[in-house]
């Protein structure tokens, strides 16, 4: 998934192919174009994910390896609602 936009609290959106996320606690600074890829479940309660990075300043050349928290998974309908739920009016 690509790093496509920065929301609250430091927050990251990513896009894929299997839709949308929302991840936050990388130990590396992440930006736009940044591709991240969720390789396994660490903590199912936290949503804790092991992660691999490859950053796009440097043509994606290496991957690096990340614990993330996963704050929400799905396609983009189900983030606008996402969205509405979790923003305050």
């Amino acid at each position: 998934m690509e790093v496509v936009a920065y929301l609250h609290n430091a927050d990251l959106l990513l896009e894929g192919e299997q839709g949308v996320a929302i991840i936050s606690g990388s130990h590396y600074v992440l930006s736009l174009g940044d591709k991240v890829v969720l390789q396994q479940v660490i903590d199912e309660q936290a949503k804790l994910y092991q992660v691999q990075i490859s950053f796009a300043c440097a043509d994606h050349a290496m991957l690096h390896e990340d614990e993330i928290q996963l704050k929400f998974e799905g396609c983009r309908e189900q983030f606008k609602k996402y969205q509405m739920n979790t923003t305050v009016h």
